[in-house]
């Protein structure tokens, strides 16, 4: 048995079997990725067990405030992400693989069957994230309040 199917039995008995996701993401109040923290949170590393149960939106790509590793325990997605010039990719993703993403990387996951599990991994906070829409890039607050309903 692969070791990473031995990590995310481990992984689960200390964080699924025991206890609520630490954090949920959602889209219209509906689940999107369980989060729980494998290690308590901290401001240099932090190391999440995710849990994708739902695509992200297909009209908006985002990034993250850190350089990121993710590590596919299980399942698969497929990636969409924009290379320089602007230009649409995207990449399947197997169980297995490592990607390693700079914070500026603007991508979006989207499942291509059942779930996907994997270990995520972060540095330190390098600058403000968000999500790349027609309209251009707006802060990751601004998105949601308008998603909730708030003010454009």
């Amino acid at each position: 048995m692969p070791i990473r199917r031995h990590l995310l039995r481990w992984l689960q008995s200390r964080t699924v079997d025991i206890r609520h996701a630490d954090y949920v993401i959602e889209r219209a109040g509906e689940p999107q990725v369980f989060r729980w923290w494998v290690i308590p949170r901290n401001r240099w590393f932090n190391l999440y067990l995710h849990c994708f149960v739902a695509s992200d939106e297909a009209e908006a790509l985002h990034d993250h405030p850190w350089v990121n590793l993710s590590w596919l325990l299980f399942g698969g997605y497929r990636e969409h992400f924009i290379r320089a010039g602007g230009v649409h990719q995207t990449l399947d993703r197997r169980e297995g693989q490592w990607v390693l993403r700079w914070p500026s990387t603007a991508h979006r996951v989207e499942l291509v069957s059942g779930y996907a599990i994997s270990l995520f991994s972060t540095g330190p906070i390098l600058r403000g994230w968000g999500f790349y829409c027609p309209s251009g890039w707006k802060p990751w607050k601004d998105f949601v309040e308008v998603r909730e309903g708030g003010n454009q």
